[in-house]
C-alpha cells in the first residue's frame, strides 16, 4: 500500500503542477491578448496621425500652389506698374512742368518766377497765372 500511496501522492503533485501550469498558460495569453490589444489601439492611433499628417501637408502643398500663383500675379502687376510709372517720368521730363506751376501759383506765385524757376515762355507763365492764380474778390 505504500506503493499506492506515493503513486498518488504523485500523481496529484503531477495534477496540482498541471494546473499551475495551466493557469500560467492562461495568464500568458490573456497578457498576450491585451498587449495585441494595445498594439492594434497603437497601430489605428499611428494611422489616424499620419492620415492628419498627410492632409495637413497636402493643405500645405495647395496653400503654397496658390500663394505661388499670386505672386506671380503679383509680380506682374508689379511689371506693369513699373513701365507705366517709367512712362509717366518720361513724360514729366519731356513736358513743361504745368502741374508744378499751378501750385506755385495758388501759393502766390507770379508770372517772373514761373519763367525763371521752371522755364516756361511769358506766355505760358501769363496763361497759367491767370486760369489758377487768386482771384480778387472786389
Amino acid at each position: 500500500m505504500p506503493e499506492f500511496d506515493v503513486a498518488l501522492i504523485l500523481a496529484g503533485a503531477a495534477l496540482l503542477l498541471g494546473l499551475i501550469a495551466l493557469f500560467a498558460v492562461i495568464a500568458l495569453n490573456r497578457r498576450l491578448r491585451a498587449e495585441k490589444n494595445r498594439s492594434e489601439a497603437l497601430e489605428q492611433n499611428l494611422e489616424r496621425q499620419l492620415e492628419l499628417v498627410r492632409q495637413s501637408i497636402s493643405g500645405l502643398t495647395a496653400g503654397a500652389v496658390g500663394m505661388d500663383k499670386r505672386m506671380q500675379r503679383l509680380e506682374a502687376r508689379e511689371k506693369v506698374l513699373a513701365e507705366r510709372q517709367e512712362t509717366y517720368e518720361i513724360q514729366q521730363v519731356d513736358d513743361p512742368p504745368y502741374g508744378h506751376a499751378i501750385r506755385l501759383v495758388q501759393q502766390g506765385a507770379g508770372v517772373g518766377r514761373l519763367v525763371d524757376e521752371l522755364g516756361l515762355s511769358e506766355s505760358e507763365a501769363q496763361l497759367i497765372t491767370r486760369l489758377h492764380g487768386q482771384r480778387d474778390s472786389a
